[in-house]
């Protein structure tokens, strides 16, 4: 049993000590003490220290001898998290009279007699047939790169396919697509494991959504220790349903009895190829096209996506055209201290994005920032009116201008991600190696509560910002808790958006619905979305008889919103009534939607907050719940935390909407209390907050 769990710990280390394994089976592991300064009155105890999370841990332990101990890892079973990896440090606790001291334990009984301890799903594993060089093993045991002689033991807590990915080498050899017939070439290391067979499988996280189709294995040819396996498969046959498809190569083990699938690793100069010489693509009855690329770990995948306007080399071309002239006059540059704000994909004006930068150029922010401050927007942007007062600084997305800002850029501020910056799926471009390293305030689009995206946004991952803005005190708490940021790179400023953020609902008789996105249908086909159950939901709602008498009865206005990423799908909907009303993106800004609104309808959105901002209530519709938490996950209890009713079905839902309106539109005084404790700030000053805490961090760094 591990105990005395304690969250966010510093230990102070006092040393070293030699430990020798002298058994590791079954999640139990038996070491010894070499010349430890261990008493007869001293006390021994074990730990472990999250690497991440810094979280504390005892596992169970028996003493064997004065110097020799049993430790039980069994119950760290409970710790693991799919997809993720999870690293403990094994460390000695020894309290005498007068102190406690801290030891890291490191192991001299040789890398070939004690293999390094892996911690799996099903059961505590501690493969004992690894022969790893101790260069391998620096790695495997999850010690520090860059201070070798910091060698402390570590357990890793990961799954069976990460291990095997790990010491199984699989490499491709060559790829090609002609005919709609997909051919690879790869060279695997099977060691003492079996090839079974080659699947190309749908990337979701949903298990009821598992597709998959396995490649016939053409040939198999010995040579050494690798054997070259060459596969193919039939493009024609497959049902393209999802954006991303991932090749997995299954492997069996005959002691274990156990298959593991790995990826194939896609080496340095074939990912050049793939990504600057190789066309290839097939085109689906959807009229996607389908082709190869390789992930953020060097694997090889298959994206299906719409064909776009960045896929050509065109687009090459321009590039190395903003790297000459930006490298000729590289001072010009850097004397401009360039700033970019933007918005999702460079295309919009209405978020947090745009009220930042307005915020900025109405007050001068630029002087007290040092910064020339910029809006990146497509040319062809609905909300271009938005920017046009401003348009000395206007930088125009995908421009030669806008990739030499990119290179010289000190700062970006956006609500999204670093790739949005720049078209962050164009096929050929070498321009997302640049926008990775552009230091960044995150200014969020939405609250951080009810999905989980730690495993993006969290430090060190895609999506980590230098500075990430939140909104209240128990986000902030989210985010150091959950995404491993230091409290001073957390700011509690509350959104730009809020500072134009006020009730316009006195003579409205609008209630808007905005349900969020759901990841397994992203880059759907209009036949794979109008099958789903979130289609047929809100088509439901937007059809029933009951929900079009409520609007007659109260004379209310409903407008039905679908997020950004579903846009596409708006007109899916068909609805006979004149009081419901469907809304692109472009028609209205979503802001104005928010304030017009005398009520929000809504599943996971945190537009959600917003609505809380102004005191108006929130109907949570969740008939997917438990589909919901299977893919994304929340940080708070969506059946106790959130602060408005919650429905699953439709008749719950219309029963809440008509005790809402009957109540004036007035939260429930439960809510109430909630909304006092949520905000730091209600003063519609965010946009001068966020300016001061950027101004802080850029004197810190």
């Amino acid at each position: 049993m591990l105990s005395n769990q304690n969250s966010s710990s510093n230990l102070t280390i006092t040393g070293s000590l030699d430990v020798e394994i002298i058994s590791a089976a079954e999640g139990r592991i038996t070491l010894k003490l070499i010349n430890a300064p261990v008493s007869p009155t001293d006390s021994v105890r074990f730990l472990l220290k999250d690497t991440d999370t810094r979280t504390i841990l005892y596992p169970g332990i028996s003493s064997l001898s004065s110097d020799t101990y049993l430790l039980d890892f069994t119950a760290l079973q409970e710790f693991y998290e799919y997809r993720y990896t999870k690293t403990f440090r094994l460390l000695a606790e020894m309290t005498t009279t007068s102190k406690i001291s801290y030891y890291r334990l490191h192991e001299i009984s040789g890398f070939t007699s004690a293999p390094a301890p892996h911690i799996f799903i099903e059961d505590i594993y501690l493969k004992d047939d690894v022969k790893v060089p101790p260069t391998e093993r620096i790695v495997e045991l999850g010690l520090n790169p860059e201070a070798v002689s910091d060698q402390s033991l570590t357990i890793t807590l990961h799954s069976r396919n990460h291990h095997v990915q790990l010491f199984h080498r699989c490499e491709l050899k060559g790829l090609n697509m002609r005919g709609g017939i997909l051919r690879i070439t790869f060279d695997l290391n099977p060691g003492s494991l079996k090839y079974q067979k080659s699947i190309l499988r749908f990337r979701n996280k949903l298990l009821e959504d598992a597709i998959s189709y396995d490649f016939k294995t053409v040939r198999i040819k010995e040579n050494g220790e690798l054997l070259r396996i060459k596969i193919t498969l039939d493009l024609h046959t497959i049902d393209w349903n999802g954006l991303y498809w991932d090749v997995m190569i299954q492997l069996f083990d005959s002691d274990t009895e156990r298959t593991s699938l790995i990826q194939i690793l896609i080496p340095p100069r074939r990912r050049m190829f793939m990504k600057f010489l190789y066309n290839g693509s097939f085109r689906t009855p959807d009229d996607f096209y389908v082709y190869p690329y390789y992930t953020g770990g060097a694997k090889l995948a298959l994206i299906n996506r719409a064909r776009e306007q960045y896929d050509g080399f065109d687009i090459v071309l321009k590039e190395f055209t903003a790297m000459f002239l930006y490298n000729i006059a590289k001072p010009y540059w850097k004397k401009k201290h360039i700033c970019l704000v933007d918005e999702k994909y460079s295309t919009r004006a209405q978020d947090n994005g745009y009220y930042f930068f307005k915020h900025c150029m109405d007050h001068d922010e630029e002087t007290y920032l040092g910064q020339k401050i910029y809006y990146v927007i497509t040319k062809d942007s609905p909300d271009y009116d938005m920017i046009r007062p401003y348009k000395k600084n206007v930088v125009h997305f995908m421009t030669i201008r806008h990739m030499c800002y990119i290179l010289a850029a000190e700062l970006l501020v956006s609500t999204d991600a670093r790739s949005h910056i720049y078209a962050q799926r164009s096929r050929h471009s070498i321009f997302t190696r640049y926008t990775k390293n552009l230091p960044f305030v995150f200014l969020q689009h939405g609250v951080t509560a009810l999905k989980r995206v730690d495993f993006f946004y969290g430090k060190g991952k895609p999506g980590s910002c230098d500075l990430f803005v939140v909104t209240s005190e128990k986000e902030k708490q989210i985010v150091i808790d959950n995404f491993d940021y230091e409290p001073d790179e957390v700011i509690n400023t509350g959104f730009a958006r809020w500072d134009v953020l006020k009730d316009k609902s006195q003579n409205s008789h609008d209630i808007l619905v905005m349900p969020t996105w759901r990841s397994w249908l992203e880059g759907a086909s209009d036949r794979e979305f109008e099958e789903s159950d979130y289609f047929r939901h809100y088509a439901a709602l937007l059809n029933s008889q009951r929900f079009k008498d409520i609007l007659e009865k109260y004379d209310l206005h409903a407008n039905f919103y679908l997020h950004a990423i579903f846009q596409t799908h708006t007109e899916s909907f068909h609805i006979a009534g004149d009081r419901i009303h469907l809304k692109s993106f472009g028609d209205t800004p979503v802001n104005e939607l928010l304030m017009q609104c005398k009520m929000l309808i809504t599943d996971y959105s945190s537009v959600s907050w917003d609505v809380l901002y102004q005191n108006k209530p929130t109907l949570f519709y969740q008939f997917d719940l438990d589909k919901y938490n299977e893919a994304h996950g929340s940080y708070i209890d969506m059946k106790t935390d959130l602060f408005g009713d919650r429905a699953e079905t439709l008749d719950q839902l219309l029963d809440s909407l008509e005790k809402t309106i009957q109540n004036g539109f007035r939260m429930e005084p439960k809510y109430e209390q909630m909304q006092q404790e949520y905000f730091r700030f209600e003063d519609h000053e965010h946009s001068r907050h966020i300016c001061e805490e950027i101004k802080k961090w850029m004197k810190r760094k």
